[in-house]
């Protein structure tokens, strides 16, 4: 049974039991058969890989400078793909259980500069109707900006 009858039924399975989308089954398709060509390069196959070969091409992956996204969409479809090779009986063991995805960059939230936020305080008051809701707004205003609340919040 050649990698791309083994890809493709992976995909039909994908399709039919979780209704994945085309578009899903597409980058599957694509990730799989990228991560297949990496192999061969390397003189392995989906059922001779082992972990240091998915660790590697995710290593490789970085190296070209694909996002974190796509590198953790890539790694999930690989682990799916050996999940299903198990439970078809195709491998003994899944080679990428034990891998965990590229952790997320934790970003800070931006900031407004100081005569942004004299701005908005400002324009808080000059857009009220009357004095009234001039105040209740610049209230609000500086509840929000003082305690970091979210709007939803």
């Amino acid at each position: 049974m050649s990698d791309t009858y083994k890809i493709q039924a992976f995909l039909t399975a994908k399709s039919a039991e979780e209704s994945a989308s085309k578009n899903t089954t597409d980058a599957y398709a694509r990730d799989l058969m990228d991560f297949n060509g990496f192999l061969g390069h390397a003189g392995f196959d989906f059922m001779s890989a082992q972990m240091m070969q998915i660790e590697r091409y995710i290593v490789a992956l970085d190296a070209q400078g694909l996002s974190q996204a796509t590198r953790a969409r890539r790694l999930s479809a690989i682990k799916q793909f050996y999940r299903f090779c198990v439970e078809e009986g195709w491998r003994g063991d899944n080679p990428a259980i034990q891998i965990s995805g590229p952790s997320k960059k934790k970003s800070l939230p931006k900031t407004l500069s100081v005569s942004d936020v004299e701005t908005l305080l400002t324009m808080a008051v000059r857009s009220a109707k009357n004095h009234e809701d001039a105040l209740r707004q610049n209230c609000l205003m500086q509840i929000l900006y003082a305690t970091g609340m979210r709007v939803s919040e």
